[in-house]
């Protein structure tokens, strides 16, 4: 018997992830590319560990549902939700977060929602694998849970430089016959190309991933993706020999230029090298850190702590309008280029410290230093049960929690609510066409 039937089926919702949510028997199914109440014909591959299902057509569409602009999508992984309108999408990620508060038992009112003005082409870094398939070199993004690449000539959510840069990356190494890697046979010399791009300065970063040092005609190469695209300001090498899924190895040759990229957000300057992390929808980015400023209403004689701050980008726009920040990091290459950039800035009373961010918290508890206020922006897995009891020590005027996942951000509340009051909320579409959504909550102290 074959692993693969065809079914007719109804989507009765959507799950967290934006997938139409199927009953096939007794089992509910998450479908990619289908809304709710529409009629699809599915795909059901027994093969896996578990059901999985495709939408094979749509036969009755959902009047939400859009053209996603994209000739892959439902393949690569990237894009969770450009079939639905623009308008939907925001109703989905609010109901989102109103659900993971209720969960909790928190009551929450959306005092912002924060919409992007371009829904395409928005992202400021494209990474992308080149690979051989059916003889023929082409480069794409991984398909959903695979290792498997899904072939791009244009993705909708990238700019058109960078869908540029990536086909002329493309048509060079065939005319010039340098081979893509294969991760099988651990041969050939190309991996990835990483494309960043500084909207407000017009910079492009393009670093080439290969899997040994020798890169014949490496000089010739960059000549000629130069000719291509002058806005190319510099072009790095980045050698990464492991058998990883990782895509940047630790070692790095600069082939031209500097060998990183400036963008400007409110007022600061951020170097950008190929390993700096800095958020990818940079007018969204803005509009973030705008509302942190105003949900702050900070005063220059106010000190303040920047946890799980990177680069210390939230902590240099407040700079200007507080007596001190002090930024908390864990990673230590991240704290290394925040220097670089509190120099290229000129800020004097920000002070960076490569620290767990519990662990600085709990001490700083102890010595009973006031703070005025604590911004955290952990990562998705939230923040920890004795950081939030350490904040509850320091007892700051005001607490700024910003998070990518609404359902840990609830959790880390439910510690803090006994002695704050949630003040203003926002929500912050930064990445338009998939299930993500940036939250903002204000919490002032309980008089």
């Amino acid at each position: 018997m074959s692993p693969i039937t065809k079914i007719t089926a109804k989507a009765l919702g959507l799950s967290d992830t934006g997938q139409g949510l199927v009953k096939i028997g007794k089992d509910l199914h998450a479908v990619s590319n289908l809304l709710p109440k529409e009629e699809a014909l599915l795909e059901i591959n027994s093969d896996y560990q578990y059901q999985k299902a495709r939408v094979l057509k749509i036969l009755k569409p959902s009047p939400i549902r859009q053209d996603p602009g994209c000739v892959v999508y439902g393949k690569c992984g990237g894009c969770q939700l450009l079939h639905m309108d623009y308008k939907s999408q925001i109703e989905f990620k609010k109901d989102y977060v109103l659900n993971a508060f209720k969960e909790k038992k928190i009551s929450l009112k959306i005092d912002d929602v924060i919409t992007a003005s371009n829904p395409f082409h928005y992202r400021n870094k494209m990474q992308v694998a080149y690979r051989y398939k059916e003889g023929k070199l082409v480069y794409g993004f991984y398909e959903d849970e695979s290792h498997r690449v899904t072939p791009i000539t244009n993705c909708p959510v990238q700019t058109k430089t960078q869908n540029e840069i990536a086909k002329d990356i493309q048509n060079l190494m065939i005319s010039m016959k340098i081979p893509a890697y294969n991760e099988d046979k651990r041969t050939g010399l190309v991996r990835f190309a990483l494309i960043k791009e500084a909207f407000t300065t017009g910079e492009i970063l393009v670093v080439i991933v290969t899997q040994g040092e020798n890169f014949p005609g490496r000089n010739d190469f960059q000549r000629r993706l130069r000719e291509k695209h002058p806005e190319i300001t510099s072009i790095v090498q980045n050698i990464n020999t492991r058998q990883t899924s990782i895509i940047l190895g630790d070692q790095e040759r600069i082939i031209f230029g500097p060998g990183f990229i400036v963008e400007e957000l409110l007022g600061m300057k951020f170097k950008i090298s190929s390993k700096t992390f800095f958020q990818i929808n940079p007018e969204q980015t803005a509009k973030l850190y705008q509302k942190i400023l105003d949900y702050g209403e900070f005063t220059k004689n106010e000190t303040v702590i920047d946890a799980y701050c990177g680069v210390g980008t939230i902590g240099m726009v407040i700079s200007p309008f507080v007596k001190q920040v002090i930024g908390v990091e864990s990673n230590k290459q991240s704290v290394i280029n925040g220097v670089e950039n509190l120099r290229l800035n000129h800020l004097n009373n920000l002070q960076l410290i490569n620290d767990d961010a519990t662990l600085f918290l709990e001490k700083t508890a102890k010595t009973g230093r006031v703070f005025d206020a604590i911004i955290l922006d952990p990562p998705r897995s939230g923040s920890t049960e004795k950081f939030l009891k350490a904040i509850l020590a320091i007892k700051p005027k005001k607490v700024i929690y910003v998070s990518c996942e609404a359902k840990t951000l609830a959790r880390d509340l439910t510690f803090l609510l006994n002695d704050y009051l949630i003040k203003k909320v926002a929500i912050v579409d930064m990445f338009v066409g998939t299930y993500h959504v940036e939250t903002v909550v204000c919490l002032s102290k309980k008089i």
